[in-house]
């Protein structure tokens, strides 16, 4: 895989990491709250203001988060499939760079899914990234 997709999908992690929603939720807390304890003061406006601006804000966020998983899920749906291995003596042939690129995907995805499996719960804490080169060898 490439330096410049191996970038890509770095930074795609650090944009669509859960701490970007849990963020989100925290300021429209916090813009909700300055708005009840502004309530009756010269300030109420303008407090009101900002938790209206704070929430669209937030969920163009959250909306965005959500589309590029989306996306990605899609990206993935309509990447073609690999030609099968036909080397004669039984050692697997170089990975396709289509297979490498759709397992790369499948692997940004899953990594943006709350999912409880024991193995998945191990794989976050240590923050393991599974590579997309080895999957589509095992897939052969």
């Amino acid at each position: 895989m490439s330096e410049n997709l191996q970038e890509s999908f770095k930074e795609i992690d650090r944009d669509l990491d859960h701490s970007w929603i849990d963020l989100s939720a925290r300021v429209r807390d916090l813009a909700s709250g300055l708005k009840l304890k502004a309530a009756g003061s010269a300030l109420a406006s303008d407090a009101d203001h900002l938790s209206q601006e704070a929430t669209l804000l937030c969920d163009h966020l959250e909306r965005l988060h959500a589309d590029v998983i989306d996306l990605l899920s899609n990206l993935e749906s309509h990447v073609s499939a690999p030609e099968p291995d036909l080397s004669s003596d039984g050692k697997p042939k170089e990975v396709d760079c289509h297979e490498v690129n759709k397992e790369s995907i499948q692997i940004q995805r899953e990594s943006h899914e709350l999912r409880s499996d024991f193995k998945d719960v191990l794989k976050a804490l240590l923050m393991w990234r599974d590579d997309p080169v080895e999957r589509a060898r095992d897939k052969r």
